[in-house]
């Protein structure tokens, strides 16, 4: 008997709590318009510039300007973009020391919190939102970052606050349903996902999240139709198909899940938790030589996959290999000591 139902639906996260810290700093380095300075690219542009490498112009402005904050937080978001974090840092903190600006110690963070430096980078934000207080932008981020520090309270007063400040961005209340979900108030992340997509429908980030909470709740109905409008604006998505492909094996329909985890894994081929699932779906089936297969590989990928290490004993319990299945289990417990163990059981 396959007796293991190790499978997951799961949340869209990367986009949310990754593309918009590190791309923030992309933004803030334009003036104004009402600000007395010119905006840099004008700067480039006047002195016959315009044309350079961004880098040797702004290093030729430095070199006639050194005390110019702009070219400075400018050439500080071209070594960010470069991944030089570091030389970043110093062009920021330069900047600042010129111009007490807010755009200069949140670029700053930004950098600080893709060097996983989270303390500084929450203090940097902390300074920026001083310094101007009506910016949407160090709350959100500084919320994201308290997120990560194991604040999730604090980041969603923060996103809160973002919320208020610049009611229009759909990322905002995305971003604050995601740290909803992770403290389990699935019903006011479902909230939010809904006013992401009311701000801007289509979101695809927006619709697979709903459709987990959606899941989460119970309503697989529901749930499936978001993942299949999600799949209708990103066909490719192996996401999509996997959470759709969970809920169909939720409400009992195998044969649609396992077609949906056919195309997940099509899309989606070095990711573990699809080859896990389909595993599970093939175990479901009583296909349990093919759960074997599905499991095997998904262990391949991720090594300490702890789940699939259990689901697999489960397979070769149902083929009668108790040796492999116990072998299996003992790795799982190995790999994670808390999770509750079955005892593997042939079929009579």
């Amino acid at each position: 008997m396959f007796f293991t139902k190790d499978v997951a639906v799961r949340r869209s996260t990367p986009y949310c709590l990754l593309l918009l810290l590190a791309g923030c700093s992309q933004d803030v380095v334009d003036l104004p318009r009402d600000e007395a300075e010119t905006p840099l690219e004008a700067v480039i542009a006047g002195q016959g510039l315009a044309d350079a490498d961004p880098m040797a112009a702004i290093s030729e402005i430095l070199a006639k300007n050194p005390q110019d904050p702009e070219a400075l937080r400018e050439r500080g978001n071209l070594w960010f973009k470069a991944g030089d974090f570091d030389s970043a840092i110093a062009d920021y903190t330069a900047a600042f020391e010129i111009k007490k600006d807010a755009k200069s110690l949140y670029n700053r963070g930004v950098a600080l919190a893709a060097k996983e430096e989270l303390e500084m980078a929450v203090e940097d934000y902390t300074q920026a939102i001083g310094l101007d207080p009506k910016d949407s932008s160090p709350y959100f981020n500084r919320g994201v970052v308290l997120h990560r520090l194991g604040k999730t309270a604090s980041g969603i007063v923060d996103l809160t606050e973002a919320m208020r400040l610049d009611p229009k961005d759909a990322n905002v209340p995305l971003n604050r349903g995601l740290l909803y979900l992770a403290i389990g108030l699935v019903d006011k992340a479902a909230a939010d996902f809904e006013k992401a997509l009311e701000l801007k429908p289509g979101m695809m980030e927006a619709l697979i999240n709903r459709g987990y909470a959606h899941h989460q709740q119970g309503d697989y109905d529901r749930a499936i139709q978001d993942f299949t409008e999600a799949i209708k604006i990103a066909p490719m998505n192996a996401l999509a198909y996997s959470n759709r492909g969970h809920a169909y094996s939720k409400k009992g329909d195998l044969d649609k899940a396992l077609v949906d985890l056919n195309d997940a894994a099509r899309y989606g081929p070095r990711d573990p938790q699809i080859y896990n699932n389909r595993g599970s779906i093939f175990g479901m089936r009583g296909d349990h030589r093919k759960a074997v297969d599905d499991f095997s590989r998904a262990i391949e990928l991720e090594p300490e996959f702890a789940s699939a290490y259990r689901n697999r004993a489960a397979a070769y319990a149902a083929l009668g290999d108790m040796d492999k299945a116990r072998v299996d289990l003992e790795s799982a417990r190995r790999l994670d000591p808390n999770a509750p163990e079955p005892q593997p059981k042939s079929n009579p």
